[in-house]
C-alpha cells in the first residue's frame, strides 16, 4: 500500500524482470481474448454510440423546454401579481362599501324627516325664524345638509365603479395571463415528457452496457488465483511499485491485466496509498465519482473501516444499488476477498478506462 522504497542488489531487480516477462506474456489481455470477446466489444462501442446519439437528443430537447419553462415561471409571477391587486381592491372596495352605505342612509333619514313634517311643517320652520336673514340661514342650512349628504353618496359611488372596474380589469388581466401561462406549460409538459422518455431511454441503454460490461470483463477476467505475488513476502514490492498481497498490488495487477499499464509512478503521479488514490487521479486526469462501472476502482478514503491507509478493490458486477468487488487484504489479511456492498458505501469510483 505504501510507495515503491529504494532497494539495491540484482536479485530484486531480476525478480522484478522476471514478473514484468510474465504478466506482459502469460497473463497478457488478448491472451484471454477470442472471437466472443471481440464481439462483446463491438457491441460495445454501438452501445456507446447510441448513448451519444440519445444525449444529443436530450440536449435538444432540455434546450427547447428552457424557454417554455421560463415563460411559465414569468407568467406565473405576473398572475401573482394581478391576484395581489385584485384583492387589494377588493379591501378598499369593502371599506368603500361602508362609507357608501353610511351616507345612504344618513340622506334617506334627512329625506324622510322632510316627507314626515310635510311640507307646511317645513314652511312652518322656516317662518318661524325672527328676520330674513335667519330665514335664508335656515333654508341655506337644508340645502347644504342635502347637497353635502347627495355630494358624498355621488362620490362613494364614483369610487365603487371605479374600482368594480379596476377590479374587472385586473381579473381580465389574470384570465388573458392564466391562458398565457397555460398554453406555455401544455408544451412544457409535452417536451417534459418526451424528456423523460429519452432519460428512461438512456438509462435502458446504461443497463445494457453496463451488462455488457460484465459480460466482457467475465470473458477477460483470468482467476483471482493466478494473482502472481499471493505467495510473495508481504515486506517486498511488486512489478507496479507497491507493496505485495495489499489491496493496493492486486488492483495493479488487475488494471495490468486489463491492459492498462498501471503503476505507482504512472503518468508521473505517486499513488502510494489507498487513501490518495482519488485524489490523484483526479490530477491525472481520469473520472472520479460516485457512479460504479465494471472495470472502475471502488476506492474508500481513510477511516474506521480502512485505517489510516484506506482501501481499494476491483468492480467486477453492478447491479442496482449493490455493486460486488474483488480485493486483497481487506476481510482476509493479506488474502484475496470477494463481497458485494451498497454502491452508496463506497467514497469514490475511479475510471482509468
Amino acid at each position: 500500500m505504501n510507495l515503491l522504497p529504494y532497494r539495491k542488489g540484482g536479485r530484486f531487480w531480476t525478480a522484478v524482470l522476471l514478473t514484468a516477462i510474465l504478466i506482459a506474456g502469460v497473463l497478457q489481455p488478448g491472451r484471454a481474448h477470442g472471437e466472443g470477446t471481440d464481439n462483446k466489444k463491438k457491441e460495445l462501442e454501438g452501445i456507446r454510440d447510441q448513448k451519444g446519439a440519445v444525449r444529443e437528443e436530450l440536449k435538444k430537447l432540455e434546450k427547447k423546454i428552457r424557454p417554455q419553462k421560463e415563460k411559465v415561471v414569468k407568467m406565473e409571477g405576473k398572475i401573482e401579481k394581478a391576484n395581489r391587486k385584485i384583492s387589494e381592491v377588493e379591501k378598499e372596495q369593502k371599506k368603500n362599501e361602508k362609507r357608501l352605505e353610511y351616507y345612504d342612509r344618513l340622506f334617506k333619514n334627512r329625506i324622510r324627516i322632510i316627507y314626515q313634517n310635510g311640507e307646511m311643517g317645513n314652511m312652518q320652520s322656516l317662518l318661524k325664524a325672527g328676520s330674513i336673514e335667519e330665514f335664508l340661514a335656515r333654508f341655506q342650512t337644508l340645502r347644504l345638509i342635502l347637497l353635502r349628504d347627495r355630494s358624498l353618496m355621488e362620490k362613494y359611488e364614483r369610487i365603487r365603479d371605479e374600482k368594480k372596474a379596476l377590479k374587472e380589469k385586473y381579473e381580465g388581466l389574470a384570465k388573458e395571463q392564466q391562458e398565457e401561462a397555460e398554453k406555455a406549460r401544455k408544451i412544457y409538459v409535452k417536451v417534459e415528457k418526451e424528456i423523460r422518455k429519452t432519460e428512461k431511454k438512456l438509462a435502458g441503454l446504461n443497463q445494457k452496457e453496463e451488462t455488457l460490461r460484465e459480460a466482457l470483463n467475465k470473458l477477460s477476467l483470468v482467476d483471482a488465483t493466478l494473482y502472481p505475488f499471493k505467495f510473495a513476502s508481504t515486506v517486498g514490492v511488486d512489478a507496479w511499485g507497491f507493496y505485495n498481497r495489499q489491496c493496493t498490488s492486486f488492483v495493479a495487477w488487475r488494471m495490468n491485466q486489463h491492459g492498462k499499464r498501471f503503476a505507482n509512478t504512472m503518468g508521473g503521479g505517486r499513488w502510494g496509498n489507498a487513501t490518495n488514490w482519488d485524489n490523484n487521479a483526479r490530477r491525472l486526469g481520469y473520472r472520479v465519482n460516485r457512479t460504479p462501472r465494471v472495470g472502475a476502482i471502488a476506492q474508500w478514503d481513510a477511516g474506521n473501516q480502512t485505517g489510516g491507509f484506506g482501501h481499494v478493490a476491483y468492480v467486477t458486477a453492478v447491479k442496482g444499488s449493490s455493486v460486488t468487488v474483488e480485493e486483497y487484504n481487506y476481510n482476509t489479511r493479506f488474502g484475496f476477498g470477494r463481497r458485494t456492498v451498497s454502491a452508496g458505501s463506497v467514497s469514490n469510483y475511479i475510471h482509468l478506462n
